[in-house]
């Protein structure tokens, strides 16, 4: 019994506690307040200062989430946790330094997506609920520097290119199922076409396929979704035919280093190798790199609601550009590539990476690109891994 009454009488405290601290309309912010405060791009510090002495001595654990914000009226968001931090006893004031790179988080705005920096404390000092402080950090890197390259223009250059040469280049298997893509996929979009415009004209009952309403009964074009079917059909036949269609050489990366820093410099050649089968004239190499922003967003309604999963390149930096006028038939393409490439534009002008999931933040691209005027352009997409974090961090 003496038990029970210590129990009831701990539990009347707590009561009578809480009941005083609402009476005095004390925000619970004011009773704990936590700041944060960037020291340099390399230090940011955490100040947790205890105003309401009933919380001194309680353990509690500080949290650091990083929350991806997509812009869209239908946006799908995504966090995650970067840090948890356990604190043994609060005390009036106590400071603890993060470092940066461990965290690997910073406040971010562009123009897909924000990436907010959000606190939470939670006090382990309630019989049923604990006292929990959440917030929104900002904690900006130093600025970037104008990047005056148009992103998209750059990681997606406009392919320029004569279809019947590159046919010719390429061996006759890979020019065999080019051809056989070309009148498959002719074929389909026609007759995914075709059905369209018949279902457009016929009442519902004689629909062959597209019916005049969505999944909701509202109503809805027979031909404007047999259109959309054939766009979808196109680009994954385009997809398929610029596979076949680079075979007129081999292009391959070839021995990037575990780690490439901040000053580094390589030789272009030492990270290329390629052969073509033909004479390439007036190509250009470039090595190119980038941010992109990555999210998702819902699209359509009831039944046939989806997510749409996006990427777009929103800063670029050109790290090599150089004209080759020849490369013979059957000659390694390393031994036609001089100079170096120089990786710290791309360290100074870019963000590091820093994701929530595998679908929503920002992440670094790099890519090399061969482009020439009459085959399909060869695209090379580097490793980011091999970039500290930490050498991001100074503008």
């Amino acid at each position: 019994m003496k038990g029970g009454d210590s129990y009831l009488r701990e539990t009347s405290r707590r009561v009578q506690q809480n009941r005083a601290l609402i009476r005095s309309n004390c925000p619970i912010r004011e009773r704990v307040e936590v700041h944060f405060e960037p020291l340099s791009d390399s230090l940011v510090r955490c100040t947790i200062s205890v105003n309401d002495s009933a919380l001194l001595g309680h353990a509690a654990e500080l949290s650091i989430v990083r929350k991806v914000v997509v812009h869209d009226s239908r946006a799908v968001n995504s966090s995650e946790v970067v840090l948890r931090r356990k604190v043994a006893r609060l005390e009036p004031r106590l400071a603890i330094d993060l470092h940066r790179a461990a965290l690997q988080v910073f406040s971010y705005s562009g123009p897909h997506i924000d990436i907010e920096v959000h606190s939470i404390l939670k006090i382990d000092d309630g019989f049923f609920f604990d006292t929990t402080i959440s917030r929104e950090e900002q904690m900006a890197l130093s600025p970037r520097p104008h990047v005056s390259h148009d992103a998209k223009e750059i990681v997606e250059p406009h392919d320029a290119f004569d279809f019947i040469r590159n046919l010719a280049a390429i061996p006759p298997l890979n020019r065999a199922i080019t051809m056989a893509l070309v009148f498959l996929g002719g074929a389909v979009i026609a007759v995914n076409t075709w059905v369209g415009v018949h279902d457009q004209l016929a009442p519902e009952p004689m629909v062959w396929f597209y019916t005049h309403f969505d999944s909701d009964g509202d109503g809805e074009s027979p031909l404007q979704k047999s259109l959309m079917g054939s766009g979808v059909i196109g680009a994954a036949i385009w997809y398929g035919m610029k596979r076949q269609l680079r075979k007129y050489m081999t292009f391959e990366l070839h021995g990037i280093p575990a780690r490439i820093c901040r000053g580094d410099s390589l030789r272009a050649a030492a990270l290329l190798r390629g052969r073509s089968r033909v004479p390439l004239e007036n190509v250009t190499l470039r090595v190119v790199a980038c941010n992109m922003e990555l999210g998702q967003y819902k699209r359509g309604s009831g039944t046939k609601e989806r997510t749409v999963s996006f990427t777009e390149p929103v800063r670029a930096v050109i790290l090599y550009d150089h004209n080759i006028p020849l490369i013979p038939a059957g000659a390694p393409v390393q031994s036609y590539i001089p100079g170096e490439i120089r990786f710290e534009p791309m360290f100074r002008a870019l963000y590091p990476q820093q994701m929530a999931g595998s679908r929503h933040g920002l992440s670094l691209y790099w890519e090399v690109q061969l482009i020439h005027d009459d085959f399909i352009d060869q695209e090379l997409i580097g490793p980011v891994d091999c970039f500290p974090w930490k050498d991001f961090l100074e503008a």
